[in-house]
């Protein structure tokens, strides 16, 4: 019984090890921390272009605001037609030749009443239709 006792009295108390500390990283944290800053970094560079790109939209949809008669909505089209498309493309355009061109940048626009008389007043549906095509035509076309 004598040596039961002894063999428990050389026992010692569990030794637990330090916690394990946040810092310093591990590699892998270190690459998954610089592909994070690399890919928020590339998203913000792509928004800031995107969002320079389509400026000449939001100046042409402040400008429209302001349109009263047809021809008022007529130079508003013209003038973000030229900043989106070469000169050369658009700015001879006139007529059904530029209502034409207007179909043909954006599908699904319906822009006939620019045909009509320029002393007119711009109707709803006209500043709607121009709305439409400011923010939806296709760069891209060429014609």
């Amino acid at each position: 019984m004598e040596s039961t006792n002894s063999s428990l009295n050389d026992l010692h108390d569990i030794v637990l090890p330090d916690p394990v500390g946040l810092w310093p990283l591990g590699q892998g944290a270190y690459l998954l921390l610089i592909a994070v800053v690399i890919t928020v970094g590339l998203l913000a560079y792509l928004y800031r272009e995107r969002y320079r790109e389509n400026q000449y939209r939001r100046v042409g949809l402040n400008f429209l605001g302001h349109a009263v008669s047809v021809y008022d909505v007529s130079v508003i089209l013209k003038r973000v037609a030229l900043a989106a498309y070469p000169r050369e493309q658009v700015a001879s355009l006139y007529g059904d030749q530029w209502v034409e061109f207007l179909k043909k940048t954006c599908p699904g626009c319906d822009i006939e009443e620019l045909s009509s008389n320029p002393e007119n007043e711009a109707g709803k549906v006209l500043i709607d239709a121009t709305s439409f095509w400011i923010r939806n035509h296709k760069v891209n076309i060429q014609g």
